[in-house]
């Protein structure tokens, strides 16, 4: 299964014809070679590209992945718009952070100002507000991960495709996650400067 079919289904070319008897054999998509073995890919490869013209892809297995994935993700519709709905996430999620650390150093400036004018300096206050910015970012990814888990075996029970949930995928998000986070604190730090001991009196 992929965005492009429901299915994917190896059949030959003369069951293929009776599915499909307006088709043409002689119109193909995609062909596979096997190697005898010992045969060297990269030589084999070299030798068919060599024969063939231009128009005419040769891929090995991985190099065929590659190409697909690169298709869906830079060429395909579908992979724009993944990629814009990523970027407008990672926007919303970041104003969200921002007005909750923006609130709650509002809520607090008089006890940030009591305790400048105990002697505090002001990285004291920036390392407060990133240290929230942090255990904001892992409160939300928890949960988000969990539910991913469930969307995952859920979309592996519904499509009957393997969509593993890999650690690299994980670090990518949480970093992903971690950096707006640090970007909203950067924002909010702006807020600390109002802090003022005067305004206490």
């Amino acid at each position: 299964m992929s965005f492009a079919a429901d299915g994917n289904v190896i059949t030959s070319d003369l069951n293929f014809m009776r599915i499909f008897p307006r088709r043409n054999l002689d119109d193909i998509d995609m062909g596979v070679i096997r190697l005898n073995s010992g045969a060297l890919v990269k030589s084999v490869q070299t030798e068919l590209k060599s024969h063939l013209n231009e128009f005419v892809n040769v891929f090995t297995y991985e190099e065929l992945l590659h190409y697909e994935k690169d298709y869906w993700a830079n060429t395909a519709p579908i992979g724009f718009i993944f990629g814009f709905g990523t970027v407008m996430g990672w926007v919303v999620g970041l104003v969200i952070v921002y007005q909750i650390l923006f609130t709650d150093i509002t809520n607090h400036r008089n006890e940030f100002a009591t305790l400048k004018a105990m002697g505090y300096k002001h990285g004291y206050f920036v390392r407060v507000v990133f240290a929230s910015s942090f255990f904001l970012a892992v409160l939300g990814f928890i949960p988000g991960y969990l539910l991913s888990l469930g969307l995952y075996n859920l979309a592996e029970s519904q499509m009957y495709m393997p969509m593993p949930m890999l650690i690299s995928k994980i670090i990518t998000v949480f970093m992903f996650i971690l950096s707006m986070c640090f970007m909203a604190g950067l924002l909010a730090i702006r807020k600390l400067k109002d802090a003022n001991p005067a305004d206490m009196f």
